[in-house]
């Protein structure tokens, strides 16, 4: 793609992008729930791994070519906006069409990927308020930890999980296993051969319109590519599979930051977590607190609050989030 694309051009683009991500996501949800169904896996481990990983393959691949253009604020912007936009998404879907007793439908164990997803979004935090900036060989120790946090807590949450799931509903069993992997391999691919375009045109779009880096990552660019993990949630709600809606969100922000621990491999001199400043500070720490949130509403399995200021509830996240947003906004 040419960089020196103009700006409605590059515009374009990004939307096009967003179309084929969207139709892709569709069939991802309902080919993962054929496969939780007829493997045993249970939706909670196929959510938080196979929906996860593949609805965040625009998230790596994004952050991979951000950082081989020269633009790692866009990279990490792109990951903590992601997991920020993916707890209001959350909030928003469940109000809309989950009910009021979503969180006291779904498993248990889900607290464990959960607080995965916020330790690995905090320990990225960290880093970047430290400015780390070293390197041994490719390899960062902010990497390593991640990447090593992140195995180890999936590895977990597969023990706890796989073989247990109980009386799930089948959802989309009709289909058969092959039907299920291939249409999952296949959305997945059209998810991937997007995520360049998104990462190209967005940098464009921040070049020609005078906005940082770091804003565009938190918000455009965040909102085209959680448009699978939206998409699967509202699919996943619509045929009951609460499990895998929750799952497939918080795997997703836990994949999230292990994308940007891979991504930091392919930066060119030091981690990129050096070359951050205050306003992914300021994200990273909204989308932790956002994700605490939603760990307390599964830990209480109470019904779903909309309209409160004293508790958890969908005005609460959704307001925390676009205060997070402004704020990055004028940091940045």
């Amino acid at each position: 793609m040419d960089i020196s694309l103009s700006l409605p051009a590059s515009v374009g683009v990004f939307l096009l992008s967003a179309v084929v991500v969207v139709a892709a996501a569709i069939m991802l949800a309902k080919s993962g729930d054929v496969i939780a169904s007829r493997t045993k896996w249970g939706r909670l481990w196929v959510g938080a791994l196979l929906v996860a990983g593949a609805t965040s393959l625009p998230e790596l691949v994004t952050n991979v070519v951000a950082v081989r253009i020269g633009a790692p604020s866009l990279a990490a912007g792109n990951i903590f906006g992601a997991n920020m936009l993916n707890m209001s998404n959350l909030a928003l879907v469940v109000a809309l069409m989950g009910g009021r007793k979503v969180f006291q439908q779904i498993r248990p164990q889900q607290a464990l990927l959960l607080g995965l997803a916020l330790v690995l979004t905090a320990l990225a935090t960290v880093f970047a308020a430290l400015q780390l900036d070293e390197k041994w060989l490719i390899v960062s120790p902010a990497t390593l930890v991640l990447l090593a946090a992140y195995v180890a807590g999936t590895r977990i949450i597969y023990k706890r999980s796989v073989g247990q799931q109980g009386t799930e509903a089948v959802g989309e069993a009709g289909h058969s296993l092959a039907w299920g992997w291939g249409i999952f391999l296949l959305a997945a691919t059209f998810i991937f051969m997007s995520a360049p375009f998104l990462a190209v045109s967005a940098d464009r779009i921040a070049e020609l319109a005078g906005v940082s880096e770091s804003f565009v990552g938190v918000l455009a660019v965040a909102i085209v590519t959680t448009l699978p993990e939206l998409t699967t949630t509202i699919t996943a709600m619509r045929i009951g599979a609460y499990d895998l809606a929750i799952s497939g969100l918080y795997g997703s922000n836990a994949f999230n930051v292990a994308a940007l621990g891979i991504a930091d491999l392919f930066h060119p001199s030091g981690s990129l977590f050096g070359s951050l400043d205050v306003s992914h500070v300021v994200a990273g720490l909204f989308a932790v607190l956002l994700m605490g949130l939603g760990i307390i509403q599964v830990i209480r399995r109470k019904q779903v609050t909309h309209f409160s200021l004293t508790q958890p509830s969908t005005v609460v996240v959704v307001g925390l989030y676009l205060i997070g947003l402004f704020l990055v906004f004028r940091l940045s």
